[in-house]
């Protein structure tokens, strides 16, 4: 689909939406069944190169992804559990609530991730702290739909609704778009920045504003292990700024007539 927001912005990487399907796109790419893996490497072959991917309750990489994408959550179930992944998203080891089961645990997978079970991905300054995230703070959904999708916004059909729509922007890109929202929310905070993993801020997160009646945009890519999985392929400077299709449609209309045709923008354009 054509977006005055795109035309205005002429951003290098593509817009992006992800959307819910049961019927698998052709030529997709998937990860393989039962695969740790970060899908932010798969989302920046979609941004980059203008690919399609798709992913299910067999294909969706890693525990944090299946909450991102609307899968349900494998927190419970996987790797230990809440606690073990209480102590991996805090202080590691040292926050174990079982340290010899959780060191069984770190010694069964490779060596990569048991380096960072064992110091902690420290997203969180305790076990505490990252279970409450784990099962109050992060929005958690389980769609009907057997596929999750990502692919460009130019690639949207008429007949297709996205639950997300992705901005994948510069400093200068991210200033204008958050200016955009601005313009037409009331009151204050018009974006958030959640804790949490890069899919959960294109997916979980931007569900959860789907549901207000005056929905903010989802900063993300604030993630520093999705960095290190996107580190080559996107710039560094590249953050994502997602939204709701409600939303979407509200900042499209805007822009006709918005900050897009300011002074302040066209002087730093032109």
């Amino acid at each position: 689909m054509k977006s005055l927001i795109i035309e205005s912005l002429k951003p290098h990487l593509e817009p992006m939406v992800l959307l819910r399907s049961n019927q698998k796109p052709e030529g997709a790419l998937q990860p393989l069944p039962d695969k740790y893996v970060c899908i932010m490497s798969f989302y920046a072959q979609v941004a980059a190169k203008g690919k399609t991917a798709v992913f299910d309750r067999e294909t969706y990489g890693c525990s944090g992804a299946r909450a991102g994408l609307g899968f349900g959550s494998a927190y419970g179930d996987e790797m230990g559990g809440y606690d073990t992944f209480a102590a991996f998203f805090s202080k590691g080891l040292k926050e174990a609530k079982d340290k010899e089961k959780y060191k069984e645990i770190a010694n069964k997978v490779n060596p990569h991730v048991r380096r960072k079970l064992i110091k902690g991905e420290r997203f969180h300054t305790s076990r505490k702290k990252a279970y409450k995230w784990l099962t109050k703070d992060l929005p958690i959904y389980d769609f009907p739909e057997k596929y999750v999708i990502l692919k460009p916004l130019k690639d949207l059909k008429e007949n297709e609704i996205p639950q997300s729509v992705i901005f994948n922007v510069n400093p200068l890109q991210l200033t204008a778009l958050m200016t955009l929202a601005g313009s037409i929310r009331e009151g204050i905070n018009d974006t958030v920045t959640p804790q949490g993993a890069a899919c959960q801020m294109i997916g979980a997160y931007v569900f959860h504003e789907a549901e207000s009646d005056n929905p903010r945009a989802v900063l993300g890519m604030i993630d520093l292990a999705a960095r290190k999985n996107i580190k080559g392929i996107l710039p560094n400077d590249t953050l994502t700024y997602a939204v709701p299709w409600k939303l979407f449609l509200d900042l499209e209309e805007e822009a006709k007539e918005g900050i897009f045709k300011s002074p302040l923008w066209l002087d730093i354009v032109e």
